[in-house]
């Protein structure tokens, strides 16, 4: 969106919020609900200044009426006297964010980015109703993300929010600074840790990917990634729902997924023809070449000819079935790749052919492990 077009929204948003303010307070005057009439719809752009400082006659304690007229003037190209009239508002109104939030629109509109930041910075830490009209004010106005991220500063719930915004907007340059000030004022938390990671696996950045994952998690990532690209290998850990985690899926009344003691089992009650997919995790395979997926698995019972498979359901690699009784043992799959990339990892039952197909029985699975081999 272009600038001249971005501030005729933005004057069109600070007059709606005039005209909205005016319409809601009991209190309102004709005079106040004549000029804003008037800002909306007059060609005569004087006109308001004078029916503003009429209602500001009647109510010179409201900061409502002096940004009114504060934006009545601007208007009419009186920026000097508009910004005094700003300047009264915020006197009399240090934490009302609608009155912040048009002052930042103002400043925008007549190129002070500096006043712009600081009040629409206020607004962000009082309320998170005005996120997504600033942050679109900052792509516009504000051309260096350093500057947001000095100015959000240690704001845990702004900075996390201006993220999900970045990531929005696709604009891996600034979502890297955030993520990076998130990170030093150890404000992530998994759903923005989840997210940003999501979002560099999407974008194809893969070792940004596994750098920021690994990066969050600090000493809870053990082995990963230096020793084995899956994380949590051996499920001591309760999922995040991060993509580089397990994911464990809903259960129903025809099977039942348990992460317990280090493993995690699954049990078919018997009563249909699964079809499961309800374990698995995103692992990135940093570079071309050969790597090895391993597991240790055992059964208790499994019938039909379709049991729990080790799988990689994105390039179409898997394992036999496992069915029947067995002790534990390793499952394996190879795997070759010509260019860095994502892989879904799983553990899966296909629906059998057979007549007799509803599958009974325990499946469980531990010690999962993804590495090169040289």
């Amino acid at each position: 969106m272009s600038s001249p077009l971005r501030r005729i929204l933005l004057a069109a948003f600070s007059l709606a919020l005039a005209a909205g303010a005016a319409r809601l307070r009991v209190a309102s005057t004709d005079a106040v609900a004549k000029a804003a009439e008037a800002a909306m719809y007059s060609q005569d752009r004087a006109l308001p200044v004078t029916l503003y400082r009429e209602a500001l006659r009647l109510d010179d304690a409201s900061p409502y009426r002096w940004a009114d007229l504060a934006e009545a003037l601007a208007a009419d190209g009186r920026v000097r006297d508009a910004g005094q009239c700003f300047d009264r508002a915020l006197t009399l109104a240090p934490s009302v964010p609608q009155i912040w939030v048009r002052h930042a629109n103002f400043c925008f509109l007549h190129e002070q980015p500096e006043r712009a930041l600081d009040s629409a910075v206020r607004v962000l830490d009082c309320v998170p109703d005005y996120d997504s009209v600033l942050f679109h004010d900052f792509d516009e106005m504000l051309p260096k993300p350093e500057t947001i991220a000095a100015a959000l500063g240690g704001r845990p719930r702004p900075l996390r929010s201006w993220l999900s915004h970045l990531i929005e907007v696709n604009n891996p340059v600034a979502a890297r600074i955030a993520w990076k000030q998130i990170l030093d004022g150890h404000f992530g938390e998994p759903a923005i840790a989840s997210a940003y990671t999501e979002y560099l696996i999407r974008t194809q950045a893969w070792s940004d990917a596994t750098a920021a994952w690994s990066t969050w998690l600090g000493p809870r990532r053990g082995d990963y990634p230096d020793r084995n690209l899956l994380f949590n290998g051996r499920f001591e850990r309760a999922p995040s729902g991060g993509p580089l985690d397990w994911r464990i899926g809903e259960d129903s009344e025809f099977f039942e997924t348990v992460r317990e003691n280090g493993v995690v089992r699954i049990h078919f009650e018997g009563k249909a023809n699964v079809d499961y997919n309800q374990l698995s995790q995103v692992a990135v395979l940093p570079a071309a070449g050969r790597y090895r997926l391993k597991a240790s698995v055992k059964s208790n019972e499994i019938t039909t000819n379709e049991g729990p498979r080790l799988a990689i359901t994105d390039m179409d690699l898997e394992t036999d079935p496992i069915t029947g009784t067995h002790d534990w043992m390793p499952l394996t799959l190879d795997i070759q790749t010509t260019r860095a990339r994502s892989i879904h990892v799983a553990v899966v039952r296909r629906p059998s052919r057979k007549f007799d197909n509803k599958t009974a029985g325990t499946f469980w699975i531990t010690d999962v492990s993804l590495v090169p081999v040289s």
